[in-house]
């Protein structure tokens, strides 16, 4: 195989408030990609390394996902980089109908007149060399430094210090890594 190879296995893109004619997703070379990748808004951007093996991801992107080189994650995966909803009520108060309106105007896509004022979002970048265990949530504003392990079923909140394993919900650091 060459070097340049990308194997993406049931993989796909969504995008709910319409594309423009550029990259969403850039891989690097000799990768395994089983992901759904969906855009909530046009800016979205998702950007993936080389040698990285994702075995279910679901990318839910507004802004930005980084995911370095060499990085593994099992299946189960959520990342996602927006609130989706303001915590205030007033903010919100008119979501649901919003979302109900659209679905019947628009073929089943709830989001297409989203009022994202008042929904914080915030890149998400997993450096290098890390691993992700099954049924992980990452959630926006997030970095997850070099090396460091995800224990299965966490929640990832804050950012995890490289060369650390963190697990539970909220994910702490649980251990640090030494050579």
């Amino acid at each position: 195989m060459p070097d340049s190879s990308v194997l993406l296995n049931g993989s796909k893109l969504d995008f709910r408030t319409g594309k423009q004619n550029r990259r969403y997703v850039s891989i690097g070379e000799k990768c395994l990609i089983n992901a759904n990748f969906v855009f909530e808004t046009p800016e979205g951007e998702v950007s993936i390394g080389n040698n990285v093996h994702l075995g279910g991801v679901h990318f839910i992107c507004r802004s930005k996902i980084i995911i370095e080189d060499d990085v593994t994650m099992a299946w189960g995966i959520n990342i996602y980089d927006h609130n989706s909803h303001s915590v205030y009520w007033e903010h919100r108060k008119n979501d649901n109908q919003q979302c109900y309106d659209d679905y019947f105007k628009h073929d089943g896509n709830n989001i297409v007149n989203k009022d994202w004022s008042h929904v914080h979002t915030k890149p998400i970048i997993i450096k290098s060399k890390v691993w992700i265990g099954f049924n992980v949530i990452i959630l926006k504003g997030v970095t997850i430094g070099e090396g460091a392990v995800i224990g299965a079923g966490s929640v990832v909140t804050r950012d995890i210090p490289a060369w650390t394993v963190a697990a539970g919900n909220p994910a702490k650091v649980i251990k640090t890594i030494i050579d």
